[in-house]
């Protein structure tokens, strides 16, 4: 990660935390916890943990760096029902002090305050139940409407907070609390303001080569300059055909990349959108917003960190060849190990990665159509120290269960197993 990316992930943590830090402080305090109710309280929980949840989904390349696409997903989901927890405990808390009672739930008798809450309140509902699921028909289409949902809660609750002007009455959470509403608009702007319309991004379509019946490698060109900060090995770009903000948009690994800014993205005809990819004509332009992600390896320290197993299927060899070109061109001497589940007949780069094996010091085993099995992860188990060796797993969700359950009955810690799963 770098510095500028740590230091986003550093103060963006400590933004969020700041206002349940002041909300424990003025608990403990006798005089600052009069002005705490239960209801603010969980009020102001379940807001920042709706904070959380967009800022994980917002792209700060600093959360992607440091935790990943699986856990940014994984956290996102558990967060998102701690603050629909939360927001009920503060609506029955709420409700149960006030003594118009449940009266101050109709959005017609209510002011202004009120109905922010329950506008928050009822597109938070919306957006549980229009949730993204990769195997849904239409997922880009999903997943920009639950977008702009959460986006839409996170203002309304801001807007809740502000009209009723509670937090100015305790500083010590109002201070925080607005420097936290500060923030994440800054996250916001940035997201679907600077990055889509004003950020560099643009690329030329420059080729599209054919690597099997279905799948191509599609070249990209900068327009102006390069990504910054340049991709690692294993990272992955968005990509969109038109320049609005809501345009819909695809994660894509980078198969290579170059010094001057090329990117090579390998896409499979699987929908309309990669279709449209695949059939863009030399010299279009499309955006790019990235480097992203942390399917990276672990540099080299002295010889102290072991090899790496690879285990790929279909196009999930595409961050494993990324990988791959980079450590031949810096002529990495680890034992490196491939193990790649391909249908039957199909077999993607193969004459590179012939050419890599004898680059590198690289064993390769393929499927040829059959399922992945226990005896084929233990032919690719390295001889002995199998936990400082680093394992890699990309492909679809049923191979990536099935390779973290084998590896783990081999032995293999899960905390050296990094996953990606393609839809």
């Amino acid at each position: 990660m770098t510095e500028r990316g740590r230091a986003w992930a550093m103060g963006l943590g400590m933004v969020l935390v700041m206002p349940l830090v002041a909300l424990a402080l003025s608990l403990a305090s006798p005089r600052l916890g009069e002005t705490v109710t239960w209801a603010s309280a969980f009020g102001l929980v379940a807001a920042v943990l709706m904070a959380l949840i967009v800022a994980l989904v917002s792209r700060v390349r600093g959360l992607t760096r440091l935790l990943g696409v699986e856990v940014s997903n994984h956290v996102h989901r558990r967060l998102g029902v701690a603050a629909a927890g939360f927001t009920v405990a503060h609506i029955v808390a709420a409700v149960a002090k006030s003594p118009r009672g449940l009266e101050m739930l109709n959005p017609f008798a209510v002011g202004w305050p009120l109905k922010t809450g329950i506008a928050a309140t009822v597109l938070m509902l919306v957006g549980a139940v229009v949730l993204p699921r990769p195997a849904v028909r239409r997922y880009g289409q999903i997943a920009r409407v639950h977008a702009v949902l959460g986006v839409l809660v996170l203002l309304l609750t801001g807007a809740h907070v502000w009209l009723f002007g509670s937090l100015a009455v305790n500083p010590l959470i109002g201070v925080p609390a607005a420097a936290l509403g500060v923030v994440m608009f800054i996250v916001l702007l940035r997201r679907w303001v600077m990055r889509p319309a004003v950020s560099p991004g643009t690329h030329l379509v420059s080729a599209i080569r054919p690597e099997s019946e279905d799948t191509s490698t599609v070249v990209l060109a900068p327009a102006d300059r390069p990504l910054d900060p340049p991709p690692e090995p294993g990272q992955f770009v968005w990509v969109r055909l038109r320049r609005t903000p809501i345009a819909e948009e695809h994660p894509f690994t980078i198969a290579a990349s170059t010094r001057s800014g090329v990117l090579e993205l390998t896409v499979r005809d699987q929908g309309p959108f990669s279709g449209g990819l695949l059939d863009l004509e030399p010299g279009r332009a499309v955006w790019v917003d990235g480097p992203h992600g942390s399917f990276v390896p672990t540099r080299m320290v002295d010889d102290v960190t072991g090899g790496l197993v690879l285990i790929a299927g279909g196009v999930g060899v595409t961050p494993i060849m990324s990988i791959l070109r980079a450590h031949a061109a810096a002529a990495d001497p680890r034992a490196h190990a491939l193990l790649l589940a391909e249908r039957e007949g199909e077999a993607l780069f193969a004459a590179e990665i012939l050419a890599l094996s004898r680059r590198l010091d690289l064993s390769v085993l393929r499927t040829g159509g059959r399922w992945l099995d226990a005896a084929m992860l233990r032919a690719v188990m390295p001889d002995g120290g199998a936990c400082r060796h680093q394992y890699f797993v990309c492909g679809p969700p049923t191979l990536v269960g099935a390779a973290i359950h084998g590896l783990g009955s081999l032995g293999v810690p899960a905390g050296a197993i990094m996953t990606e799963r393609f839809g």
